[in-house]
């Protein structure tokens, strides 16, 4: 039988990404784009393939977060030469790919484009 061990990678993701989210910046081949984050309200993000608007919550931005996590943890999303989630935790990491990602992880739950 294995055994599965977890740890925590961010404590407070809702801090986290309402405190980083400014670093978090995304280049001109970037899918989706978004209007200026609202922590406490909605953001409007845009997919510039099709077209699509949605209007986000903090949940949203937080289940992208925990997928984004996994699909690194699990070798099943290679972006920024990231090697593992938790590196995720330094903003720094996050280069374009990553961010689109993520967005996308926002977005549509999953990675779409790239």
């Amino acid at each position: 039988m294995a055994t599965e061990i977890k740890a925590t990678i961010f404590k407070d993701a809702e801090t986290w990404i309402t405190e980083n989210m400014p670093y978090l910046v995304a280049d001109n081949v970037c899918s989706i784009s978004r209007t200026v984050f609202s922590p406490l309200g909605l953001t409007k993000y845009k997919d510039y393939e099709t077209g699509e608007v949605k209007m986000l919550s903090m949940q949203d931005h937080v289940n992208g977060l925990r997928l984004l996590c996994e699909e690194i943890d699990n070798k099943k999303l290679f972006v920024g030469g990231l090697k593992n989630a938790i590196e995720l935790i330094d903003a720094g990491n996050w280069d374009a790919e990553v961010v689109d990602a993520y967005r996308q992880m926002c977005f549509y739950g999953k990675v779409i484009y790239g």
